[in-house]
């Protein structure tokens, strides 16, 4: 009886051990090249100049189905195909965007379900030239995004971040 108490532990500790080192796999203390959000960015700013390029499926590898959008305290988009149509009017609208990689500043969560960011905005609009600074954070699950709450400020930072 002794010897399945012990198999049951150790299955049970190595279950535990596999469950940190996967929590430990998704956490960070600095902008990195492969968490949910930079491999999204990085996607969206090819996407964002193919102007088919924003799709639902598209978007679908990158967010949950039911996936939000807040900027400023306001919910943008509800969902893959809002989220594709919010970026297929930007890209209808501006000559160009780039999310800038890697981040100024990232770091996770302890248990790697946030992704925490602050990082620069560069487009042009209508001819314009424009700069947002970006803080905020993103929520993920499953592997895939399912909110994004971020702080968007017109401007350009000071020269530490460039």
């Amino acid at each position: 009886m002794k010897w399945i108490a012990a198999g049951l532990m150790a299955l049970m500790l190595g279950g535990a051990t596999a469950a940190q080192a996967e929590a430990q796999a998704k956490t960070f203390s600095q902008a990195i090249e492969d968490d949910a959000l930079t491999r999204m960015f990085r996607w969206w700013n090819a996407a964002f100049k193919d102007p088919k390029g924003f799709t639902p499926e598209a978007f679908g590898r990158y967010f949950t189905a039911d996936a939000v959008m807040r900027i400023n305290g306001s919910d943008r988009a509800k969902g893959l195909e809002a989220l594709a149509a919010r970026f297929r009017m930007i890209q209808s609208r501006a000559s160009a965007v780039e999310i800038k990689l890697p981040f100024v500043e990232a770091f996770s969560s302890p248990d790697g379900s946030k992704i925490f960011t602050y990082h620069l905005i560069d487009a042009v609009d209508g001819g314009k030239p424009g700069h947002e600074m970006v803080m905020g954070y993103a929520e993920v699950k499953d592997g895939k995004i399912a909110l994004v709450n971020f702080l968007s400020v017109e401007g350009e930072p000071g020269p530490f971040t460039r």
